[in-house]
Order: C-alpha cells, then sequence, then structure tokens
C-alpha cells in the first residue's frame, strides 16, 4: 500500500497558515474544536453505515454492503451542526468551509512543513479518444489527439525540461499503447524522444506489475514520482480515464537543495521512513 499527499502549498499559505491556533496536540479533549471535529467524525461516521444500508434497502437492495468510510457528500452535509458547537477562536477571520471544518492547530501547520517534497505534480492534460456523437476516433486521430496533449504537458514544465520515462498502463486498453507508441513515434524526429520498447524508458505497469484495477492511475504516478526522486529527470504518466480518454501528466523531481531539506527530516530515503528498515533523520 502506498499513500501520496497531494498539495498546494500556497494554498496552505493562504487559507491555513494565517488561523492556526496554538492549542495543544489532543484530539480527545472535547473542550477543543479539534476534539470537537474528532469525536463528530466517527459519530457521524457509524451513522453513516445506517444510512447507507437503509437507502440502499429502500431501493430494493436485499444485502447492501456499506464502504468503508462515509462519502464526502453525507460528510460535508453534517458540517453545519459541527459548526454550531465549534469556538472558531484564533488569529484572524477564519471562516470555516466544507474542506476545511475548522482551524489547523500549530502542530498540524508544523507536521506539514516536515512533510519531505517528493516532486511536483503538473497540470493533467486530457485527450479524448471518441468523437463529439461518443464513437471511437480512428487509431490515426487518437495518435494525433494524444500527440496534441503530450506537446502541451511539455509546456506545463520549466523551459528546456523534457520527460526521460514514461508510465502507462495496456491492462485492457490496447488501443491507449498503440496510441502512445505512434504519438511518441511522430515527435522523435531527432532520435532524442522516448521510445515505448526501451525497458529504461517506457513502463507499462501492467505488464510489469499486473492489473492494478481502479488504482492504476495513482500507482503510475507514486512509481513516477520514486524513479524521478531517485534516477532523476522528468516522468510522464498516461492514464485513462472512465470516459475512455487517457490524459498526460509529468512529474518533476525536486532539486539537490530541497532533498537535503528533506533528509533532515525524513533520512536519506523519503520513501522508506518509519519502515522495519527505513533510515531515520539526518543529524
Amino acid at each position: 500500500m502506498t499513500g501520496l499527499l497531494v498539495t498546494r502549498s500556497d494554498r496552505v499559505d493562504r487559507y491555513i497558515r494565517p488561523y492556526a491556533t496554538s492549542e495543544v496536540e489532543d484530539n480527545q479533549n472535547k473542550d477543543t474544536d479539534l476534539g470537537k471535529l474528532w469525536a463528530f467524525y466517527w459519530d457521524r461516521d457509524k451513522t453513516f453505515m445506517d444510512w447507507y444500508r437503509a437507502t440502499e434497502k429502500a431501493k430494493g437492495v436485499e444485502t447492501p454492503y456499506a464502504p468503508g468510510t462515509m462519502s464526502t457528500a453525507y460528510w460535508q452535509a453534517q458540517l453545519p451542526t459541527l459548526w454550531k458547537t465549534i469556538s472558531n477562536r484564533g488569529p484572524g477571520n477564519f471562516e470555516p468551509s466544507p474542506w476545511l471544518p475548522i482551524r489547523w492547530g500549530q502542530h498540524q501547520v508544523k507536521e506539514f512543513d516536515a512533510a519531505p517534497v517528493l516532486g511536483y505534480l503538473h497540470r493533467p492534460i486530457k485527450a479524448p479518444m471518441q468523437d463529439e456523437n461518443g464513437k471511437r476516433l480512428k487509431p490515426a486521430l487518437q495518435a494525433k489527439a494524444l500527440q496534441a496533449a503530450w506537446v502541451q504537458a511539455l509546456d506545463t514544465l520549466p523551459e528546456g525540461q523534457k520527460p526521460v520515462r514514461v508510465f502507462y498502463d495496456s491492462t485492457n486498453n490496447p488501443e491507449a499503447e498503440i496510441a502512445l507508441n505512434n504519438a511518441l513515434h511522430d515527435l522523435n524526429k531527432d532520435g532524442h524522444g522516448l521510445e515505448l520498447g526501451n525497458v529504461e524508458e517506457g513502463y507499462d505497469i501492467g505488464r510489469r506489475l499486473g492489473n492494478t484495477g481502479v488504482s492504476g492511475a495513482l500507482v503510475e504516478i507514486n512509481l513516477a514520482t520514486i524513479a524521478s526522486y531517485k534516477d532523476g529527470g522528468v516522468s510522464a504518466v498516461v492514464y485513462a480515464g472512465t470516459d475512455g480518454s487517457l490524459t498526460v501528466q509529468m512529474v518533476r523531481p525536486p532539486d539537490e537543495a530541497r532533498k537535503a531539506k528533506n533528509s533532515q527530516n525524513r533520512g536519506a530515503d523519503p520513501f522508506t521512513y518509519g519502515s522495519p528498515t527505513g533510515g531515520a533523520p539526518a543529524e
């Protein structure tokens, strides 16, 4: 199992940091807004299960199985009840929202600041593989659409940078691999582009790992992040959408100065930090 924290540090600086409280780190203290949020969340998580089963049974489902946690829509619908109980005391004029229901504490901000920057995830560029009538494009047009998306994705990178590897998934989607191969082949005019047939440039997770299901895109992004961090260079990821589209996205590694800062909190290899055999932060 892997996890990747995707953030916008500018949003933290704008919406969180100026309003952080100095309360002691204790999510069991119901006299604080953090403690109230903690208790409220788990109480509503339990009620969601009952609500979900009742709702599904009303639809005719004989034995409904509730998901492992409540849905975002259900949770956000409960928040007005929580907001009636919180004090919202702290610096500045913080306005609770569905995505930030209470102020962060300074201990949370410090934890965020200590988290290593593993890479930079650039804006995704979507390439439709269907025409306006929902009909699948012919192979040549698929390659052309993907090629255009690839060029747009390149424009999201700093000037002079380009990917040195690409992660994609051919599982149950051989047309996507063909389109990607043709798109890259047409772009490789000077012999310095990427070739899917080169095992150090093209990484088909379907062939190398197997069927990763709905997690495929996240697996690609995680692997691309690790590859760029450890081996250097930009990594590209190409993943399919539920509508049959393909998305191209670039993953750029942090510079050496940022890696050095990471090592102060998460050791020489942040990907193994906290594991039984992982390293401790650098002294």
